[in-house]
């Protein structure tokens, strides 16, 4: 079951991910308008995010995220071997579904992207964008988890100086990039520490909750 459970996590990630990247590529060979650019990322985004989860929340939970996963650990809603291949799946796979755009688009499996995102306000906006997400996927319902998550990210796109990124997995992937939605390897500690912490503050969230409802 695990092993099912883990290729649903790897086959997401990488889906996910080439959606990010090859829409992001896509669009800057489309338009030179930068607002269009980013709702056609945006959109293509939102659709696949709302396929995925849909396809396998009911094998994996459809995590597709380590901050999902991790607060899924610390809830004591999943073991810790399992929660390991969890992260592990989703590194892989979003690592293999930017080389899966990259070797459509540009013919070369890996680059490094040089595309600075620094600064409070970019960090911010990775915080709030985090913690919405990992906020609806622990309060909603699982019946609609797949509807309202791509709504989120879809909004926050525009919302977020930093375009919600809100994933650990998601953001140093998109470092192996040349496209429009790259990061440079010196934004990825700021971006993924702003992700964990918006997950802790869900989970305090959560756990004063579960305090006050018992």
């Amino acid at each position: 079951m695990i092993d099912s459970k883990a290729l649903a996590e790897f086959f997401g990630s990488a889906t996910l991910l080439l959606a990010v990247v090859g829409s992001s590529f896509m669009a800057e060979q489309l338009t030179k308008d930068s607002a269009i650019a980013l709702l056609i990322n945006a959109m293509v985004t939102a659709a696949v995010l709302a396929l995925i989860i849909r396809s396998a929340v009911n094998l994996s939970g459809a995590h597709f995220n380590p901050v999902v996963t991790l607060t899924a650990l610390l809830l004591g809603k999943i073991r810790s071997f399992e929660a390991l291949i969890y992260l592990i799946a989703q590194f892989f796979g979003s690592i293999f579904g930017v080389i899966l755009a990259n070797l459509m688009f540009t013919e070369v499996a890996f680059s490094n992207s040089s595309i600075q995102r620094s600064g409070a306000a970019q960090l911010l906006g990775e915080v709030i964008a985090t913690t919405g997400l990992v906020f609806i996927a622990f309060s909603a319902r699982k019946k609609h988890v797949w509807k309202l998550i791509p709504l989120w990210i879809f909004g926050a796109y525009f919302f977020t100086v930093s375009t919600s990124f809100a994933n650990p997995a998601v953001t140093l992937a998109r470092f192996f990039t040349e496209a429009p939605a790259g990061i440079a390897g010196s934004s990825l500690p700021g971006f993924i520490a702003a992700q964990l912490l918006g997950a802790l503050l869900v989970l305090a969230v959560l756990r004063k909750r579960d305090r006050i409802s018992r």
